[in-house]
């Protein structure tokens, strides 16, 4: 479903440069492994308000995925997450990007986690 999107990079370069800058070293580690569990919060959201049919729900749920995703620098999360708050026509179409996200979501968590081993600024998308 999201496979334009797929040639998105995971990580936003740009984002993370502006969080090393203003973290240290162990708060940008510590706020990074948070991703995992407030992306799939999110995703949880927008799940619960596919099983209600509730479109608008959904919207507002990927509008906040959007927002934690691109807080992260989680390029690619936070364009999947705005495909579907401005562009899904319907709850079925929703409903079939959920595993999307959820591989997403682990591949960015991933990425995040190969930075234990090498300096944040090398973590390869």
């Amino acid at each position: 479903m999201f496979n334009q999107l797929k040639q998105t990079p995971l990580l936003d370069d740009a984002q993370l440069d502006l969080l090393r800058e203003a973290l240290d070293e162990g708060e940008l580690r510590a706020m990074l492994s948070e991703l995992p569990q407030a992306a799939l919060q999110a995703i949880g959201s927008i799940e619960s308000a596919v099983h209600a049919n509730d479109l608008d729900e959904a919207r507002r749920a990927a509008h906040v995925l959007k927002g934690v995703a691109s807080s992260f620098g989680a390029a690619r999360l936070a364009a999947m997450a705005r495909e579907i708050e401005l562009e899904m026509p319907t709850i079925d179409h929703m409903a079939n990007c959920v595993p999307d996200l959820i591989e997403t979501v682990n591949r960015t968590a991933a990425a995040f986690g190969e930075g234990e081993t090498q300096p944040l600024d090398k973590v390869a998308s």
